[in-house]
């Protein structure tokens, strides 16, 4: 299942994994003080957990916020180190819930700190 979204809409990931413990306070705490942006903006926030089998996304829909969970059953979803960019598209995060990697093409050298190096898809 995938949701559908308004238009336009613009989608951040937390930069680090958190305690999925956190509700409507401790994410909007976290999207306010550490993210520095507006909930009541429109902007979907996406946080994982330290297993990398859950996610969580906050955003306000206009009349109140919503919180969903995912939980893959098999498998697991992309390393965050390897997410490129914090902002994606909702393709990609549609992508990336059905425990896709998100890759953008580069073009010219890449570092060697951003070469693959073994098997990402472990959990």
């Amino acid at each position: 299942m995938s949701f559908r979204f308004k238009s336009g809409i613009r989608v951040f990931v937390f930069e680090s994994v958190i305690a999925l413990r956190a509700g409507f306070d401790r994410l909007t705490h976290l999207v306010h003080d550490k993210m520095k942006a507006k909930l009541v903006d429109g902007d979907l926030f996406v946080f994982f957990g330290k297993n990398r089998r859950k996610v969580k996304m906050i955003l306000y829909d206009g009349t109140g916020v919503m919180l969903i969970n995912k939980r893959l059953e098999r498998g697991c979803f992309m390393n965050l180190i390897d997410l490129e960019h914090l902002e994606i598209t909702v393709d990609e995060l549609d992508s990336l819930l059905r425990g896709g990697v998100v890759r953008r093409p580069v073009f010219g050298q890449i570092p060697l700190t951003k070469l693959p190096i073994g098997n990402h898809l472990n959990c």
